[in-house]
């Protein structure tokens, strides 16, 4: 990915907002430059750039904050710094809490700009321009998808508005947001290319097929969700490797067969990152998170996807690489190394249809596809012929083969067991809309809060 025309267009496109009311924080202060920028199909390869570069901000939430959000990690008390990450771990947030405004503020202004080159597309005509718009609809698929996994229904503006119009669109229903989902990823499915390019960050169209997927299974449409999975499997350019530890090996990081949507990070042009989930010491002991209850779902002497989470690498001083992240540090940019963060994994495709098999009470032929994960783990076959107990192991299995990847919170809302496994009620099965946003709307006819909050 061309990091520096990513920045260059992120300054045209968002660099000038000045608004006073910051709704969405999407809408730029002058837009002269940015209305004669899009001529060509290289500027609007810019403007898909700068869709991209936006899925890293705040990523912390999925890197960090959803594994305190469930039983992965834990922070046992707080300072003025990490109240907010706290309450979110304990299920005491409220609508002030400023991870959730961060969160909402970026996921919209990735909104913004999706709709803005979108917007732009309009009565254009190049070579790439399906191609594109596909990326783009991948893209703002995933920013809505999220918003709507965490505050449920969320305004859907799906062009750019003026500040006075976005504050009359409403929180959408339902069949609103899983329409809108079903559409822009079935066209993104479809337009998408098969095979990865010398790019290699960009979706390609199995991506969207797991996106689709995911979302089918979010809303209980299983037999869909088994039929584009199923489609999605077909696709030789992608599979499992012998083991999870291989789909980590950095030497993979070029041609990952399993890495289908990443933040794809770069340490040799600064566009690193530092470590994630090191410890300042190798007394396993000492190292508070993951936590010991998570720790608990995995046979520790069998499985071998334990030792990803549970082995240290020293790197320097007193900082130990936990083995799932691990890298060496940059020879020029020595404080930055560059594993990818995975937000799909074809993983993800085989145990998501193994969901939607077993939610039809295809129970066995359900267990075949959770036994391709389990054994290439060194564990023996599950079988079953309860639905329960098949779904119940599923949550776990997902929980071990997605460690610290921003899935176990939303797997066990959607499975329905969040309240067995983390004690949570229903209020906080979503997030609080961010106050601030209610207040700028003032009518709660269109913008209201979540009940509870």
């Amino acid at each position: 990915m061309k990091i520096k025309s990513i920045l260059v267009l992120a300054c045209v496109s968002i660099g000038l907002i000045s608004c006073t009311e910051e709704f969405f924080e999407q809408y730029p202060s002058n837009s002269v430059t940015e209305g004669n920028f899009y001529q060509t199909e290289d500027d609007f390869n810019q403007g898909v750039y700068a869709c991209y570069a936006k899925l890293k901000t705040e990523s912390g939430f999925h890197i960090t904050e959803l594994a305190h959000r469930s039983d992965e990690c834990i922070l046992k008390s707080m300072a003025v710094s990490t109240q907010d990450r706290y309450d979110i771990g304990h299920y005491s947030e409220n609508s002030s809490n400023g991870i959730m405004k961060k969160i909402w503020n970026a996921w919209y202004n990735g909104v913004y700009r999706c709709n803005d080159v979108l917007d732009h597309m309009e009565g254009k005509d190049f070579p790439k321009l399906t191609e594109y718009k596909a990326e783009v609809l991948f893209i703002r698929s995933w920013f809505f998808f999220n918003l709507y996994r965490c505050f449920g229904g969320v305004p859907l503006p799906t062009k750019v508005e003026t500040p006075a119009d976005s504050k009359m669109i409403p929180r959408c229903t339902d069949n609103d947001m899983y329409n809108r989902l079903v559409e822009d990823l079935t066209f993104a499915a479809q337009n998408l290319p098969a095979t990865r390019s010398t790019e290699i960050a960009r979706v390609t169209k199995i991506a969207a097929q797991a996106l689709l997927g995911k979302v089918h299974l979010t809303f209980g449409k299983h037999a869909a969700a088994e039929e584009i999975l199923e489609e999605a499997m077909k696709d030789t350019n992608y599979g499992l490797y012998p083991t999870t530890a291989d789909a980590f090996n950095i030497a993979n990081k070029r041609n990952n067969k399993e890495f289908l949507f990443v933040l794809f990070y770069n340490k040799t042009n600064d566009n690193g990152h530092g470590f994630w989930y090191s410890a300042s010491t190798s007394v396993k002991e000492d190292i508070q998170n993951p936590t010991k209850e998570f720790k608990a779902i995995y046979d520790q002497s069998k499985d071998n996807r334990f030792t990803l989470i549970d082995d240290y690498v020293k790197k320097s001083g007193s900082v130990y690489a936990m083995k799932k992240w691990n890298d060496d540090y940059d020879a020029t940019y020595v404080d930055q190394v560059e594993n990818d963060y995975p937000h799909l994994r074809y993983a993800d495709v085989v145990l998501m249809y193994a969901e939607a098999l077993a939610q039809q009470e295809k129970v066995a032929d359900a267990c075949t596809y959770l036994n391709m994960t389990r054994t290439r783990a060194g564990l023996d076959e599950f079988k079953t012929t309860s639905k329960e107990e098949f779904i119940k192991e599923l949550a776990a299995e997902r929980g071990r083969e997605f460690a610290l990847e921003g899935q176990r919170w939303f797997d066990l809302v959607r499975l329905g067991l969040a309240d067995d496994v983390l004690g949570v009620d229903q209020v906080h099965l979503v997030f609080p809309i961010p106050n601030d946003q209610i207040e700028i709307v003032n009518d709660k006819n269109i913008l209201w809060q979540n009940p509870g909050f």
